[in-house]
């Protein structure tokens, strides 16, 4: 599909709705890592070949706040905290002020096993009387091409939820949902351990910047 032919509103808004429907969908999830503070689970994407992810963490801190420190903006929050996201950057604006291209570049992992990535998405910021949200996916688009030092994942339908707690508002569920092809010659089994892992480190890491900066 080219850019000419993209209705970007159209698609990020039906990856709202998808994301809205893998989380409530409540069976066929199997745990992966669970802590006191944070479960991480997955099932068989209905996207791709691989697994879709979910991470679930209750704060107790309002959503805004947790929505800040997560949503990706170049001078947010977690361009500090994320020590996993080497780069983040708005590539073009769609429409002010909530609908964008972004930049995302990962540092390697798994001990060097899996080199750095970068991801092209388009993104959508949504606010409901149920959540504040992140929904993005990946394009291909001519005016951003690959760069040789990185190798260009694929997103599909990924995003954050914060959910509100109508009867506390110093409350929220914070879920992730996340299905990358990292690309590259890389067997299964690396892949399978490194998302998990990688999510594990976003909710610790999340946690104790909002401990840090008295959030929480």
């Amino acid at each position: 599909m080219t850019e000419v032919t993209m209705d970007f509103r159209k698609i990020a808004e039906e990856v709202a709705d998808r994301l809205q429907r893998y989380y409530k969908q409540t069976d066929g999830w199997t745990t992966s890592k669970k802590s006191k503070n944070f479960e991480i689970s997955y099932r068989q994407s209905e996207e791709f070949s691989g697994h879709l992810y979910k991470g679930e963490a209750i704060f107790n801190c309002s959503p805004r706040t947790v929505f800040d420190y997560v949503e990706p903006l170049p001078d947010g929050p977690r361009a500090k905290w994320d020590t996993n996201m080497k780069k983040i950057e708005i590539l073009k604006w769609i429409e002010k002020p909530d609908l964008r291209i972004n930049r995302a570049c990962t540092a390697s992992a798994m001990l060097g096993l899996i080199s750095p990535r970068d991801f092209v998405d388009l993104i959508l910021v949504r606010e409901t009387d149920e959540c504040l949200s992140t929904n993005a996916c990946s394009v291909e688009l001519a005016e951003f091409p690959e760069e040789k030092k990185f190798v260009r994942g694929w997103n599909y339908s990924c995003g954050v939820l914060v959910i509100k707690y109508p009867s506390d508002p110093n409350k929220c569920k914070l879920v992730s949902l996340i299905q990358p092809d990292i690309k590259g010659m890389l067997p299964k089994n690396v892949v399978e351990a490194a998302v998990p892992g990688s999510m594990v480190e976003f909710f610790t890491k999340l946690e104790d910047a909002l401990k840090k900066d008295g959030k929480l």
